[in-house]
C-alpha cells in the first residue's frame, strides 16, 4: 500500500511540476508579445452589478490559482537547483571526454560548423527582432486609429 502511495505521490508531483513549468514558460511570452490594451477590454456602463459580480469572481480564481501554484513553483525552483548543476557538471564531463577522443582535424572541422552555425544563428535572431518589432509597430498604428475613432464617436 505504501508503494503505491509513493508512486501516486511522485505522479502527482511531476504532473504538478510539468503544469507549473508549462504555465511558467507560456505567460511571460504571452504577456511580452501581446500587452493588453484598455482598447481590446469591452466597455460596459460600471453601474452594472454583474461586472463587480465579476470582477470579484475573477480575483477570487486569481487568488485561488496562486495560492496552489506558487508552493508548485518553489517546489519546481528547489528541485532544479538541486538537480540541475549536477546534471550540468557531468554532461560537461562527458563533452570533454568525447572532443578529447577526436581528431585534431575532426575537432578543426567542428569548431568551424559551430562558428557558422552562430552566425546563422544571430542573422536569425536579428531577423526575428526586426519582425517582431515591424509587428508591434502595426499593432500600435492601430490601436491608434481605433483609439482616435473611439474619440470621434464619444465627442458626438
Amino acid at each position: 500500500m505504501s508503494a503505491v502511495r509513493r508512486t501516486s505521490a511522485w505522479t502527482v508531483l511531476l504532473v504538478a511540476i510539468a503544469v507549473a513549468a508549462a504555465t511558467r514558460s507560456a505567460a511571460p511570452a504571452l504577456h511580452t508579445t501581446n500587452p493588453p490594451t484598455n482598447a481590446s477590454v469591452p466597455t460596459a456602463t460600471p453601474k452594472d452589478p454583474r461586472i463587480a459580480d465579476l470582477d470579484s469572481q475573477i480575483k477570487a480564481l486569481r487568488e485561488q490559482y496562486h495560492s496552489q501554484l506558487d508552493p508548485l513553483e518553489t517546489q519546481v525552483k528547489a528541485l532544479r537547483d538541486k538537480f540541475d548543476p549536477q546534471i550540468a557538471s557531468l554532461e560537461d564531463q562527458r563533452r570533454t571526454l568525447i572532443e578529447a577522443a577526436k581528431a585534431p582535424q575532426v575537432r578543426a572541422l567542428d569548431d568551424q560548423e559551430t562558428a557558422e552555425l552562430k552566425q546563422l544563428s544571430d542573422q536569425e535572431k536579428d531577423e526575428i527582432d526586426k519582425l517582431r518589432q515591424r509587428f508591434a509597430d502595426g499593432r500600435k498604428e492601430i490601436q491608434a486609429k481605433y483609439k482616435e475613432r473611439r474619440q470621434q464617436l464619444a465627442g458626438k
